[in-house]
């Protein structure tokens, strides 16, 4: 009877026990799930940030290795280094690139015009 009620404590099943009064008691498992629970949450978090951080550092030697791959100068070399569009095409190409609508023509007529006196 005692090696029922451990294996009952370790497995989890219900197993029975007599009361005072010669009747039979369930005693029910208890959950000891929650904290293990916990523990592997936190150890899923310290490797998803182990990951995010080993990420951001292959991302910086590789920007550090081809500065072409660097979000903030991408397109910009084609934009610049193409002799097929106008001045003008240019700077509305580079609005465009950061989210501006080209629909301000004096301004662009005014770049345009800073950009070709130099």
């Amino acid at each position: 009877m005692l090696t029922a009620a451990r294996a009952a404590r370790v497995l989890g099943t219900v197993a029975p026990r007599t009361v005072a009064g010669g009747g039979l008691a369930v005693q029910a498992a208890r959950p000891f799930s929650s904290g293990i629970k916990i523990l592997e949450d936190a150890g899923h978090a310290r490797e998803n940030m182990y990951w995010h951080q080993e990420d951001e550092r292959l991302l910086k030697k590789m920007i550090e290795n081809n500065p072409s791959l660097d979000p903030n100068y991408a397109g910009l070399a084609g934009i610049i280094d193409d002799s097929s569009h106008t001045v003008a095409d240019q700077v509305k190409l580079i609005f465009m690139k950061h989210g501006i609508p080209p629909i301000n023509k004096a301004l662009i007529n005014d770049i345009v015009a800073l950009v070709e006196n130099k």
